[in-house]
């Protein structure tokens, strides 16, 4: 009885300390999440706090061109790297300015490649910290950053599946910073959105630098004729964009869909 006694009491311990961990994890997943939470928090204020400088001092309302830009930019002297970064990360979450009139500043000023690794950094965690301000505030920052009824809109169009984002993504004629607000609002998943933003921003980088900054194509001699070509070609691209716009955002919404179910079947048939 007391070998039983003993034996009963020492698997009592055993398991009493193989518990314990279990009881603690969860707390400490939880102060990390809270620490983050902290952490991303804080960058929020410094954000909305530079936007607010940058609005009221009227700096915002003197640029509205790449030349601009590149004067401010200039004026940092060694901090001008930091700039561009910070002009980068900032139009993609509160300063309303393309992505294209940026960039070009940048190019202007250190070249193709420095601006294209400085520009995808500061892109791409301000697409993330964008998505994060949808999942964390949802509605009351996006309406104020975009507005009420455009929110709604593409909301509505995101709900369609995540791969109709990663397709708006992809094509220039959608409003992709704006999208990686909104998308917070969705189910989307974090693993979804940062794989969707390493395929598609740097793509879209890439052609900005290096196009914009005659690396690939020259201002001079074979490449006027060549850029006269794409300009024409991009007038008649933008005009059938705007044209066509519904239907080729139905179609994009229905090829995304398509995506969506087939992956989703693939998903199901793999799990069985």
């Amino acid at each position: 009885m007391k070998k039983k006694r003993n034996q009963h009491t020492e698997s009592a311990v055993d398991m009493a300390i193989h518990q314990e961990p279990t009881k603690t994890k969860p707390n400490n997943d939880i102060k990390k999440w809270v620490r983050l939470g902290i952490i991303l928090f804080a960058c929020a204020l410094l954000c909305l706090g530079i936007y607010l400088v940058l609005k009221y001092s009227g700096v915002l309302d003197k640029i509205d061109s790449a030349e601009e830009i590149k004067e401010i930019i200039l004026k940092g002297g060694s901090w001008s790297l930091l700039i561009l970064f910070v002009i980068q990360f900032l139009q993609v979450t509160f300063i309303p300015l393309p992505a294209m009139i940026t960039t070009i500043a940048g190019v202007l000023v250190f070249g193709p490649w420095t601006t294209f690794w400085i520009s995808l950094l500061a892109i791409l965690l301000g697409s993330l910290f964008a998505f994060f301000l949808g999942r964390t505030i949802g509605d009351p920052i996006i309406n104020w950053t975009v507005g009420k009824e455009d929110a709604k809109i593409w909301k509505e169009k995101l709900g369609n599946g995540k791969y109709v984002f990663f397709l708006m993504m992809l094509f220039p004629i959608f409003p992709d910073d704006m999208l990686c607000m909104v998308a917070g609002l969705t189910n989307m998943t974090y693993r979804f959105f940062i794989t969707t933003q390493l395929i598609t921003r740097p793509i879209s980088t890439f052609i900005m630098c290096f196009l914009s900054s005659g690396y690939m194509i020259p201002f001079s001699g074979w490449g006027i004729p060549v850029w006269i070509v794409l300009i024409v070609l991009c007038l008649v691209l933008f005009y059938l964009a705007v044209k066509y716009k519904k239907q080729i955002e139905d179609k994009i919404i229905k090829l995304g869909k398509k995506m969506s179910s087939i992956f989703s079947r693939k998903k199901k048939d793999k799990n069985s």
